[in-house]
């Protein structure tokens, strides 16, 4: 079964995005998956969860002016 939630990581500039699976799976059939960072094709996928604090518990995140975002 698929988790709800999906981590993936850019191989270019080697940042972590989670993204809906539902969402993913709708889109696949047209489009292809890029880093919302950098535009670079080359994203693996690192793990399917139900739960989005498990797929951000690798790296380190903080919140600026009400959006979250990743630190290196």
């Amino acid at each position: 079964m698929l988790g709800m939630y999906t981590s993936y990581k850019c191989k270019t500039c080697k940042l972590e995005f989670v993204l809906l699976s539902e969402d993913v799976a709708k889109m696949a059939k047209d489009r292809f998956l890029a880093c919302p960072y950098c535009n670079s094709k080359r994203v693996t996928i690192d793990k399917a969860t139900d739960s989005v604090r498990e797929c951000m518990q690798e790296s380190s995140y903080r919140r600026r002016n009400g959006v979250i975002k990743q630190i290196r």
